[in-house]
Parts: C-alpha cells; structure tokens; sequence
C-alpha cells in the first residue's frame, strides 16, 4: 500500500515537473519592450561571459566580461538620456580620454550615417601606453529619440584581425527600432 502511494507522488511530480517545464518555455520568450529598442541579433555567444550591470537615473551599462580574459576581452552597452547634440559631439566626448591618456592614439571611422533617422556612427580606436599595453576598442554609437547607445567591444594585448573584422559586421547589424513608429519595424522576439 505505501509503496503504491509513494508511486503515486512520484508520478505527480513528475507530471507536475512537466507541465511547469513546458509552461517556463513560453513565459521565457524574450519580446520587444514598448518604446525604442535596440536590436543586436548576434549576441547569443555571450552566454557564459560575466557580466555587470550599472543603473542610475540617466544612465545603464551592461558589459559582458570573457570567462577567461576578463575586461580584456569585453563587450560593453551603455545608455544615456540624449542631448540636443549632433552624432560628432558624442564622438569627440568619447575619444578625448583616449587623447588624454595615451602615448599614440588614433581614431578611424569606419562607417558615418549622420543624416538617417538613427543617426549613427562606427570606428575603431587604438592606444599606446607608456607601459608598451596596447587597447582596441571598437565603437558603435545610435542617437535614438529616447537614448544614446554607445556599443564597445575591447580588447587589451591579444588582437586578431579576422575577430576584429567579425566584431566590424556584427555592429553593422545593430539597429534602433520604436515600437510605437511605423517605420523601422521591431522583432517579435530578439536577443539584447
């Protein structure tokens, strides 16, 4: 008798088990927030990276750490409150700690839609500091009518050309979509 009640416990909870299995796939779905949205349809291999994240009032920052290499192979998402400021302002705000810090630093774009309904802009920065360390850093920035983006991804005295070139693509399918705009449609499901 006991054991065909313990059966009987069993087998609900197994059954419990999968049916809120099967519930939690639905309720995981990730959808596009009401508002702007930044869409970055590549991000999936940050799984497993470390990552941090800073609010404050007019400011959040999310940046994905390597497991191994830490901040020397990072990925980094910043969002501020926009300014009434044009794409060229931001970038030189941007690049001036690296004309301020560093033995050489120069400063390449790479790509410049100024004039889009998502103004936007990428390049590539390197600096040369006095210990000899060398830092890339990869930018993206978009002026949203809600916020200013600006995605990095650094490295730190390991750099592959075919990696960096990869990183070059993948910002180039970053956008700004608004949900409440007719224009630049959003995703129903998206990974940020």
């Amino acid at each position: 008798m006991q054991i065909k009640i313990i059966k009987n416990i069993f087998l609900l909870s197994l059954s419990y088990i999968f049916l809120v299995g099967c519930t939690n796939i639905v309720e995981h779905k990730i959808s596009v927030s009401k508002g702007e949205n930044l869409i970055t349809p590549y991000s999936g291999f940050l799984a497993g990276w470390h990552v941090s994240v800073e609010n404050k009032e007019n400011y959040h920052s999310s940046m994905w750490q390597h497991p191994i290499h830490g901040f020397k192979d990072a990925y980094v998402i910043s969002v501020t409150l926009p300014k009434n400021k044009k794409i060229a302002y931001f970038r030189q705000v941007i690049d001036q700690p690296g004309y301020d810090a560093c033995v050489e630093f120069t400063t390449l774009t790479l790509e410049s839609l100024p004039n889009e309904l998502h103004p936007s802009e990428i390049w590539q920065t390197n600096c040369k500091k006095k210990n000899g360390s060398e830092a890339k850093i990869l930018h993206l920035m978009l002026l949203g009518k809600d916020s200013f983006y600006h995605v990095q991804k650094i490295w730190q005295d390991s750099f592959i050309s075919s990696e960096i070139e990869q990183w070059q693509s993948r910002f180039k399918q970053i956008y700004l979509c608004d949900s409440r705009a007719t224009v630049t449609v959003c995703p129903d499901v998206y990974s940020l």
